[in-house]
């Protein structure tokens, strides 16, 4: 071989190494790039089958029964709205940390609670109660008397609507008693988002409430509770399993696919290098024919 092919052949091996080392540099980039992915997942996973939620535990006469924590639930069976899926004694109150407002999630929903506690007592019920009271205290044994029967007899008519109902000799007087109106309430958004519900409830956004008497008042007032000692263990915090299954699923899955393209990518990587160590063998071999030339060449002419 000439001195002039040497040359050539030299240049040529020196450019197929580059490209050979550049595409290794490329492959070790692409397997660092699978690690993180792995990494990812396995993350991800780790955070799937850790994932706690709240359930909300029950006694329904037969049995303790429980359910996941979402406003649909909170209203069948905490705050007992709907009909015929009240199980719970305790009668709670989704209630906002900014206003202390009920919160509901339409004007629907508010109409519809407010008329639910809404109740008529009648004017004779009403005096009927003081009639009572008043022969108790005569008596002297106002034990007899229903806590209920005393509180109607205590009825400030004055702060409520009275209401007509019947016609001619059937014709009542009603009182309407309210426990709540339009400003008591919170409309919010997105409640149905079982996720986002827990996390506000967990982050102190929104808590449960019930009603208690006042006891310098004899008032019922709202009074408001941390849900961790919610009616003594009502709520509880669990491992969610219902997506471990699938969580796990997609993980091998994804496992799988990456460890794969890393054995493809490595078996590639070991080809390249037994490829760059043939070609700085065939590059020491031309070197040293160059070498040999132009030793040649100055030995003729010296």
């Amino acid at each position: 071989m000439g001195l002039s092919a040497s040359q050539a052949r030299f240049l040529q091996l020196t450019a197929r190494k580059s490209n050979v080392e550049y595409e290794a540099q490329q492959i070790s980039f692409q397997r660092l790039q699978l690690a993180d992915k792995e990494a990812a997942a396995s993350t991800k996973y780790q955070d799937a089958t850790s994932n706690r939620k709240m359930v909300f535990t029950f006694n329904t006469g037969s049995e303790i029964a429980k359910v996941d924590i979402s406003y649909s639930n909170y209203k069948n069976y905490m705050n007992q709205q709907l009909d015929g899926l009240s199980t719970s004694q305790d009668k709670y109150y989704l209630v906002s940390s900014s206003g202390n407002k009920v919160v509901v999630s339409s004007e629907a929903e508010r109409d519809e609670m407010i008329e639910k506690n809404t109740k008529l007592i009648a004017l004779e019920d009403i005096e009927n109660a003081k009639a009572q009271v008043a022969q108790a205290e005569i008596d002297g044994d106002s034990s007899s008397i229903s806590d209920y029967t005393k509180s109607l007899a205590k009825m400030d008519l004055s702060s409520y609507e009275s209401r007509i109902e019947g016609e001619g000799e059937d014709a009542k007087e009603y009182y309407v008693q309210k426990t709540f109106d339009k400003n008591d309430f919170f409309i919010a958004e997105n409640l149905d988002d079982v996720d986002s519900f827990q996390r506000a409830i967990q982050e102190g956004t929104y808590y449960f409430a019930k009603f208690e008497e006042n006891s310098e008042t004899h008032e019922q007032e709202l009074k408001t509770q941390a849900w961790e000692t919610l009616g003594n263990g009502a709520i509880i915090e669990e491992y969610d399993k219902s997506d471990d299954a699938q969580a796990e699923a997609e993980y091998k899955a994804t496992q799988d696919k990456l460890q794969n393209t890393d054995k493809r990518l490595e078996l590639r990587l070991n080809q390249l290098e037994s490829e760059r160590s043939a070609i700085e063998t065939e590059l020491e071999s031309v070197q040293k024919v160059i070498d040999d030339n132009i030793e040649g060449t100055f030995n003729t002419f010296s």
